[in-house]
C-alpha cells in the first residue's frame, strides 16, 4: 500500500502515531444518556458514537469544563442520533453473515458497518462538491489504511478513503473527500493546492489539525 497522497506527493492526512496520554475517565449523564468523558493534554474536543454498543464518547482537553462537555453533547444531539441508527441499521443487515472465527467476524462486521456509514453520505458529498471543484472521480474505493486518511491517484482519478473515517464527525469525513478532489486538480500540496482548498473550504487548515490528532487503529 502507498504511503503518499497522491502519486507523486505525501500527504498532509496522515495520523497521529502515538495516542495522547489519557488523565482520566468519568461517566456523565445527559439526555438519558451516559456519556463517557476522557480528559487528556489536547487542544480540542472530540465527539464519538463507539462501537459495539453505540455508546458516546467524549475526549476532551484537561481545561474544559463539564458544563462545557455537556454543551457540547447536547449541540451535537442530532449527530449522535443519526450516528445510532446508521449503526444499528448496519448490525441489523450483518446479524445473518457470520464467520466461524470470532475475532475475525468482528473485525469484518466492523468494516462493513463503517462502508455502509459512508457509503450513506457520499452520494450527497460528491453531488455537492464535484460542480465546486470541477473534477470528478472515476471511482472511490473505502479501505482500511494504517497511515493515510485518503489517498488519490491524479492521472487516473481514483480515490481511496480510509473506512475509519466513518467514525469520525462528518465535517472530517468531508474534508478528506475535497482534498482529495482538490488533488485531481492541483498535485502536491503548493500554493495552487492551497489556493484552491482555501476557496473551497476556508476553515480546512482547522479541519486538518483536527483529522491528525486522531489515531488510525
Amino acid at each position: 500500500m502507498s504511503s503518499i497522497c497522491c502519486s507523486q506527493v505525501r500527504s498532509g492526512l496522515g495520523a497521529a502515531s502515538v495516542a495522547q496520554n489519557e488523565y482520566s475517565r468519568q461517566w456523565v449523564q445527559t439526555n438519558n444518556e451516559q456519556v463517557l468523558v476522557i480528559r487528556k493534554n489536547i487542544r480540542n474536543a472530540y465527539l464519538r458514537v463507539k462501537l459495539p454498543d453505540g455508546h458516546v464518547e467524549v475526549t476532551a482537553p484537561l481545561t474544559m469544563s463539564q458544563e462545557e462537555i455537556l454543551h457540547l453533547v447536547r449541540s451535537r444531539w442530532a449527530w449522535v442520533l443519526r450516528m445510532k441508527a446508521r449503526i444499528s441499521d448496519a448490525q441489523q443487515s450483518l446479524q445473518h453473515d457470520h464467520m466461524s472465527d470470532e475475532k475475525g467476524d468482528n473485525a469484518e462486521e466492523r468494516m462493513s458497518q463503517a462502508r455502509q456509514i459512508i457509503a450513506s453520505q457520499l452520494p450527497e458529498l460528491l453531488s455537492k462538491w464535484v460542480p465546486i471543484v470541477g473534477r470528478e472521480p472515476s471511482s472511490i474505493t473505502l479501505r482500511q489504511m494504517k497511515t493515510r486518511w485518503g489517498s488519490c491517484t491524479p492521472v487516473t482519478g481514483r480515490i481511496r478513503l480510509n473506512v475509519e473515517l466513518a467514525w469520525l464527525e462528518p465535517q472530517l469525513l468531508e474534508y478528506v473527500l475535497v482534498h482529495e478532489l482538490t488533488h485531481l486538480r492541483a498535485s502536491g500540496h503548493g500554493p495552487l493546492f492551497q489556493h484552491l482548498m482555501s476557496s473551497y473550504l476556508p476553515q480546512w487548515k482547522s479541519l486538518r489539525k483536527q483529522l491528525n490528532q486522531h489515531v488510525i487503529v
